[in-house]
């Protein structure tokens, strides 16, 4: 939003910047936290072939919470984000990732920035067998409350690829906006399904909220396709 002030951007640049590199590639977990007057707290935990980072900060006074949780076994690879960023507000930011089969993927992105209000965004993704999912929750508010929250879950099995994308976004200024979004793909024995949603709540204002869910479906060979979108002005 154009009310955002350079201090909540320079904030959120910030955590951006604040890289950390791990020594194994394939296994990245890195956790970062800052705070001048305010309450940052950051967590990221991974097990397997994961690759995690969780970033919090909040500057003179106001509380950020950024937290990843994140599973890859069996060959699965699981990646995700979790990012808080709050100027006298609260922003908090949970993501979890889970990946499971021989070439499962699953990818989640959560992001909350607050400048005196409250921003909160949820994500998940889940990926099985031969699939991917890829999921991302924003969260930006000034002087509001702005809720995101998102999933994709991908079931491959037997040679079937399913991919599910979500993206849930939540951003009005002096108001109250919801944003929910799913998207779930299931394929079976060579079947190819693919799912996409998303959610847009914007305004400035008042209370909006929107929804939006994919789900698509293909066995034995199947395909499938599937797309949903919801735009809350």
């Amino acid at each position: 939003m154009k009310r955002f002030t350079f201090t909540l951007a320079a904030l959120v640049a910030a955590v951006l910047v604040q890289t950390m590199d791990a020594s194994d590639a394939q296994a990245q977990v890195s956790s970062s936290s800052f705070s001048t007057g305010g309450v940052a707290r950051s967590s990221a935990s991974g097990t397997g072939n994961v690759r995690l980072s969780a970033r919090a900060a909040a500057s003179n006074g106001g509380y950020a919470n950024a937290r990843m949780t994140g599973s890859g076994r069996n060959g699965g690879r699981a990646t995700g984000n979790a990012i808080a960023a709050s100027n006298g507000g609260v922003a908090i930011a949970r993501g979890r990732s889970v990946a499971n089969g021989w070439n499962a993927r699953s990818n989640s992105n959560a992001i909350a920035a607050s400048n005196y209000g409250v921003a909160i965004a949820n994500d998940r993704a889940r990926a099985y067998g031969n699939a991917s999912a890829n999921s991302m929750s924003g969260a930006f508010t000034t002087g509001g409350v702005s809720i995101a929250n998102g999933s994709a879950t991908a079931r491959g099995y037997f040679g079937g690829r399913a991919v599910a994308n979500n993206r849930a976004i939540s951003a009005v200024d002096y108001g109250v906006g919801v944003a929910n979004g799913s998207a779930n793909s299931t394929a079976v024995f060579g079947g190819y399904a693919e799912s996409n949603s998303g959610a847009y709540s914007v305004g400035v204002g008042g209370y909006r909220r929107s929804g939006a869910s994919a789900n698509s479906g293909a066995m034995f060979g199947g395909r499938s396709y599937s797309n949903a979108y919801h735009y809350g002005w």
